[in-house]
């Protein structure tokens, strides 16, 4: 049983000095380190100069105001936890909210919502606060499992298992860890929403994690577990740490007070980072292809995506587009026409990639160095989902520049609402082909 959403936050959110039932395994090491990240960079394809400049006003803001001096890996491990309970897209613990992780983020999100429309915005971020200020005051280590882990399930909440992108960056990135984890011999038990699983998720990780494959048991949402294990992770759970294990994450320069929480905060720390389960997930696929050698597919290609009834998104212009790109090496391709370890195999080797917004950048996750990876999107892509993807170009140290297009031919010169009306589709004018063009001469 949990509580309802807009339990006021002191009632509602676990906190580890008073509410117990979460056990190290061992050593827990400092919840994040500064890497060497990604090349995140962006351009302007449109020729509306209302886009143009508001595109780059936003742009300017986020470099000064959002942008870290360095990139960052957070720290996620394996902990073993008690009286868990998977509600929807949330976890609990001895029926009390669980911040950590995606679902963590989507936590903040939803009870702060609840809260604001049950008492009003200002009491809700004065709750939010105070739990938080107390949390961080009277912090304290998790104690240790002093057990061994032998037939214990590791569970994993799945938001979304029919999308690309919820799916490695929430679910199959654990296996990296589990991958690790000495002792392990029960179950990995994924709860998802729906039990229909599509076949892209079970293949790969028996291409990737072959040990693993058989483990896997998918059981539908809501669950509870007496004892289990999960991944724990340091990016949200930064506002339960010391201020000493926070001492210097978020520049002096963030206009964001280092005391602030929410899901502001959270979105910018995706921003600037990714998880350790993210290049563990990488550096294993990786080893998978180690020795084998993928010369007979492009180094540079743009990828394209079948449309689906209610979910089309493809540029209409699009052949034409990869007509003017063939003289330039390259060629079209669909993700899902390969198999797992080839899609890994494609991005190691890439020069560029050219794709649309959509779950397919996932796979910068394993794209090399060299990799120059362009994203097509609008105005609203860039402004609102950006650190979708910005944490795979961290860990995997590319390129990848954010190119911003235009909007449906339907709304002319009119920026349309930014929200309520899901992703819109890009627009690629003349000049905007043209432009492209001239960038990809440049590469």
């Amino acid at each position: 049983m949990v509580l309802p959403y807009d339990t006021p936050a002191l009632d509602a959110y676990w906190m580890p000095s008073r509410d117990g039932g979460i056990h190290r395994l061992g050593p827990m090491p400092a919840p994040w380190e500064k890497v060497r990240g990604g090349t995140i960079k962006t351009t302007t394809l449109t020729d509306k100069q209302r886009i143009n400049r508001l595109w780059s006003r936003e742009w300017k803001a986020l470099k000064s105001d959002k942008q870290f001096t360095s990139a960052v890996e957070t720290d996620v491990r394996p902990v073993v936890i008690e009286n868990l309970t998977v509600s929807d897209t949330h976890l609990a613990v001895n029926g009390k909210w669980l911040v950590t992780g995606p679902s963590g983020a989507r936590l903040l999100g939803t009870t702060g919502r609840a809260a604001k429309k049950a008492r009003g915005q200002a009491a809700a971020v004065k709750e939010l606060n105070a739990f938080f200020t107390q949390a961080r005051q009277q912090s304290t280590e998790l104690p240790l499992w002093e057990d061994d882990i032998a037939g214990l399930d590791f569970v994993i909440e799945a938001r979304n298992l029919k999308n690309y992108f919820h799916f490695v960056r929430e679910t199959f990135s654990v296996f990296a860890l589990i991958a690790d984890l000495k002792g392990f011999t029960g179950r990995i038990i994924i709860v998802a929403k729906d039990r229909d699983v599509p076949a892209f998720v079970l293949a790969h990780i028996a291409a990737i994690f072959p040990e693993l494959r058989d483990k896997v048991d998918i059981r539908q949402a809501p669950a509870t577990f007496e004892r289990a294990i999960i991944a724990h992770y340091s990016d949200t759970s930064y506002f339960y740490q010391p201020e000493a294990k926070i001492e210097g994450l978020i520049p002096e320069n963030q206009p964001l007070a280092k005391d602030e929480v929410g899901t502001n905060l959270v979105k910018l720390i995706i921003l600037n980072s990714y998880s350790r389960s993210l290049r563990k997930l990488r550096e294993a696929a990786h080893k998978r292809i180690e020795d084998q050698w993928f010369d007979h597919l492009p180094e540079r290609f743009w990828v394209s995506r079948r449309s689906t009834p209610g979910h089309d998104r493809t540029i209409e212009n699009e052949d034409e587009i990869i007509a003017l790109l063939e003289p330039y090496g390259f060629k079209k391709i669909y993700f899902e026409d390969y198999a797992p370890l080839t899609q890994v195999g494609i991005m190691r080797d890439a020069d560029i990639m050219i794709s649309y917004h959509g779950a397919g950048f996932t796979n910068m996750l394993y794209a090399g160095t060299q990799a120059r990876i362009i994203e097509l999107g609008t105005l609203q892509t860039a402004r609102l989902r950006m650190d979708d993807f910005t944490g795979f170009a961290n860990a995997s140290q590319s390129d990848y520049t954010v190119a911003v297009a235009d909007f449906p031919d339907e709304f002319g010169d009119v920026v349309p609402p930014m929200r309520g009306a899901g992703i819109y589709p890009v627009r690629m004018s003349d000049a905007a082909v043209e432009r492209l063009i001239a960038l990809v001469k440049t590469l």
